[in-house]
């Protein structure tokens, strides 16, 4: 029973859809959105990956994070190399440092995720690495809150965006949620300018690990480059919900 409990969860959060939250309508979306302050009033300001290809793993944990800070009122920094490990269990991947978005949720919604003082960031990557039991059960409780995926746009080996896609990307910043957007290079999208001087009419304001802060990305540019778009949303605000009935695995 357990194992059809978690395959179900498990597509809901692979397959979910973004007409959910009722994002606002293409022709009343406000000329610029920015989620920075919120970012860092909840102490989430961006951090760096360093010399490891996990750009895709620090803008899952980003998304996580912020959702959970919308949820509590409170940041919480989360552990980007619980989620690396959590990503390659069991998926049929070999044993990588950094991932696709695709894996990096279907980890999270096995294992979970845990703070990241209990199993922080290390400089290079250790293929044989097994979280603790502590941090599993740290995982568990931030699992528990029951986000759910939104895609935009799954990935496919053709890189570029349609017109469509930008604009639900900017209808989702306007509802108050970043955007995951992976390319060579993946992103946290967190806001947006419009501005008829920049190629494509206006800028996305993007966290970058790479970068170790925000940075802009041309509308035009983001068409014809980003790939796999997502977002993550949470339930109402209020009491956190208990994990009991709703474990992931371990190991």
């Amino acid at each position: 029973m357990m194992r059809l409990i978690l395959a179900g969860l498990a597509c809901l959060i692979l397959c979910g859809q973004a007409g959910a939250a009722e994002p606002a309508p293409a022709s009343v979306l406000p000329a610029s959105v920015d989620l920075r302050p919120e970012f860092e009033k909840w102490g989430l300001s961006p951090r760096g990956q360093g010399e490891r290809g996990t750009c895709s793993v620090f803008v899952t944990v980003e998304a996580l994070e912020f959702v959970l800070a919308r949820q509590r009122g409170r940041g919480q920094r989360l552990s980007v190399e619980y989620l690396n490990w959590a990503a390659n269990q069991g998926w049929g991947v070999s044993r990588a440092d950094g991932s696709f978005f695709r894996d990096c949720l279907r980890g999270y919604k096995y294992y979970g995720i845990c703070p990241e003082e209990d199993l922080p960031y290390r400089d290079t990557f250790d293929p044989d690495l097994v979280p603790s039991e502590a941090a599993i059960a740290k995982a568990t409780e931030i699992w528990a809150h029951g986000f759910q995926v939104r895609w935009i746009k799954f990935w496919n080996r053709q890189k570029g965006l349609s017109d469509g896609d930008l604009v639900q990307v900017k209808q989702v910043l306007a509802k108050g949620y970043p955007v995951a957007a992976g390319s060579d290079h993946s992103r946290l999208l967190v806001g947006y300018r419009d501005d008829p001087r920049r190629p494509g009419g206006g800028v996305f304001i993007a966290l970058d690990s790479a970068a170790v802060r925000y940075t802009r990305l041309d509308y035009a540019w983001a068409k014809a480059n980003l790939n796999d778009l997502y977002w993550i949303e949470g339930p109402p605000a209020g009491p956190e919900k208990s994990a009991e009935g709703r474990r992931p695995r371990r190991g």
